[in-house]
């Protein structure tokens, strides 16, 4: 019966004989969903409330059929042992059995005992019932007939159970993705009740509230997240309420909306969304689909830190996007110089016309040259049918983002130059002019000043770029900020994974505080997304930081560079076997960086041989 049942690679039967009702039924089952018949689905119903329990159907049919083989022992008088069944045709039976019938209602073993002593008392002879009463009559030597339950019925019932097995299963999944969503929406979400404590609440909740990941904050009162008295009255009325609040120095639209369901405890879920995101939404709804890709994508907001340093980089560049002239940000690797370029864009009077960013160290001369001032049509080989429009005229009353602009080749240096002093650009194989209005922002890692003296780098055009400077700490002068960034990493990746957030332990903080960081915020970012990757624990310790082998002695770390330190000296004192792509994780740099401090380390060695040979 079982094998040719519909099979489920979620669902699992197993089947067991039980006679009659006995203690073994009130055995903790694992089965969710149970199928038995008569009195042993009465007392698994009784005995397990919260679980479903299938009834097999004892037809009208089947006990016919049992009544009719008593002709078979020359019953005289008939004994039909059955609980709640109603037999409307009882005379009818009778004249087919050749017998007269009694009815005796049995629930139980000790019922069922008490029926057959009665109606061997009132003189039956052959007693009709299910597997319960078969066992006592055999054990007293009395005439039974078992009624036999159709295959039919069995199926039915059990077809039953798939499929509530099945609904059960669909349930849970919904379950698991509401929980995924809850987790992944940008509203903050809180669950809060009567009580005004906390029951649950989601990953951007913990941002918006910027909970350390070491806190524990389920179980704990709402009241000094949300607001002072505002919940108190909210579900006093309990009604709906919406309003904005000021929480940790942003504006945030908040919507209260009251759990009242019969099933639930009373209590509230609270709605928290970032209006400076509703705007931003609504902007770009507004602007269409058109410019999608060709807008900033952070603020100073995103800019997180709050050391001296960190500040007065954030004052100066605020202070330097109220004005058109250009900027040249200067930092080492993965210090977050693209996070100023774009807020400096989004707070400045540009704010709603195109952002356009390039990596200039990411393309070859002749690529760098197309993409920066575009082609016409059949300019050269392999060019678009219909010429190409360079980011200089899509940046136009906007800004553009030239990243590592110490790369660009010096060729190229004086087209650029022109460009920003005519303020007009011209198509590669073009003879006409098109006039652009944009502000250039700059990035670089290198000393560009280095590269004037070599004749690397034009220096009309650096001072025509450097109009504005900042120069953004590297994160091992800013330590104090080193915790601020961890928790905000592994919250946000938590949240993109849809994770609990783990926990800090203070010897794991230590550790992540006292490295050095040569890769910067970008390092740490990196780290932090490793983290929430492997780690199924709801906890990061000191152990987890050392198996990941990002934390060694001075002495021996290969990417500790002192400030001292010529970097292009660690990377002659490397073993020349080991892949670039190994060497510039060791150093905390990109490929590209790595590149050029090779280039710059034989340049400096071709330079002693020929000073020395003269």
């Amino acid at each position: 019966m079982v094998k040719k049942l519909p099979q489920y690679d979620d669902v699992q039967i197993e089947t067991t004989y039980v006679f009659g009702t006995p203690e073994v039924l009130a055995q903790n089952w694992d089965a969710e969903i149970l199928v038995a018949r008569g009195m042993t689905h009465d007392v698994l119903k009784e005995l397990f409330p919260e679980k479903h329990v299938i009834r097999i159907q004892l037809s009208s049919f089947d006990i016919f059929d049992a009544l009719v083989q008593c002709r078979h022992e020359h019953a005289k008088k008939i004994a039909l042992c059955i609980h709640n069944i109603e037999i409307n045709c009882l005379k009818d039976l009778e004249q087919a059995c050749g017998a007269s019938i009694t009815i005796y209602d049995v629930q139980n073993e000790m019922t069922t005992e008490e029926a057959v002593s009665k109606a061997l008392a009132d003189g039956a002879d052959v007693f009709v019932g299910a597997g319960t009463m078969c066992g006592i009559c055999d054990r007293m030597g009395l005439k039974r007939i078992h009624i036999h339950t159709k295959h039919d019925a069995v199926e039915i019932a059990m077809i039953e159970a798939l499929n509530t097995a099945r609904t059960i299963n669909l349930e849970r999944a919904r379950a698991d993705i509401i929980r995924i969503m809850l987790n992944h929406s940008e509203e903050g979400v809180l669950a809060i009740n009567g009580q005004g404590k906390i029951v649950n609440i989601n990953n951007q909740a913990y941002r918006v509230f910027q909970l350390t990941t070491v806190g524990e904050v389920i179980g704990q009162p709402a009241e000094p997240l949300v607001s002072t008295v505002e919940w108190k009255d909210f579900l006093k009325n309990n009604s709906e309420k919406e309003k904005i609040l000021r929480i940790k120095g942003k504006d945030y639209y908040v919507q209260y909306k009251p759990l009242n369901e019969e099933e639930l405890e009373t209590g509230a879920l609270i709605f928290i969304r970032s209006t400076d995101r509703i705007i931003e939404e609504e902007r770009k709804i507004r602007k269409g689909l058109s410019e999608k890709g060709l807008t900033a994508k952070y603020t100073f907001k995103d800019i997180l830190g709050h050391s001296r340093a960190i500040r007065e980089n954030i004052q100066m560049a605020e202070r330097y996007s109220r004005v058109n002239s250009n900027v040249l940000i200067v930092g080492e690797t993965g210090t977050g110089k693209e996070l100023f370029a774009h807020s400096i864009h989004q707070a400045s009077k540009r704010s709603n016309q195109p952002f356009v960013a390039l990596n200039c160290a990411a393309l070859p001369e002749n690529l760098l040259e197309s993409e920066l001032f575009g082609y016409e049509a059949g300019a050269f080989s392999g060019a678009a049918k219909g010429g190409k429009v360079g980011l200089f005229e899509l940046a136009h009353r906007g800004t553009i983002f030239l990243d590592e602009i110490g790369e660009i080749p010096i060729i190229l240096q004086a087209k650029l130059l022109r460009v920003l002093q005519e303020k007009e650009i011209r198509r590669i194989g073009s003879t006409s002019v098109h006039p652009i209005d944009v502000r250039v922002i700059s990035a670089t890692n290198i000393n560009i000043e280095e590269k004037i003296k070599e004749g690397q780098f034009r220096s009309d055009l650096y001072y025509r770029l450097n109009l504005l400077d900042i120069t953004i700490p590297p994160l091992r002068e800013r330590k104090e900020d080193i915790q601020e960034l961890v928790d905000a990493y592994l919250t946000r990746f938590a949240c993109e994974m849809g994770k609990s957030i783990p926990k800090v332990t203070p010897e794991a903080a230590r550790l992540l505080t006292e490295h050095s960081w040569p890769g910067n915020v970008r390092e740490l970012r990196n780290i932090c997304e490793r983290l929430i990757v492997l780690n199924d624990t709801d906890v990061i310790d000191a152990e987890l930081l050392r198996q990941l082998k990002i934390f060694r002695e001075d002495k021996c770390s290969v990417h500790a560079i002192s400030e001292e330190e010529d970097p292009d000296s660690v990377y002659s004192r490397l073993k020349p076997k080991k892949k670039k792509k190994d060497l510039a994780e060791e150093l905390g740099v990109s490929r590209t960086t790595l590149w050029r401090m090779a280039k710059r380390q034989s340049e400096l060695e071709k330079k002693r041989r020929e000073q020395q040979e003269s």
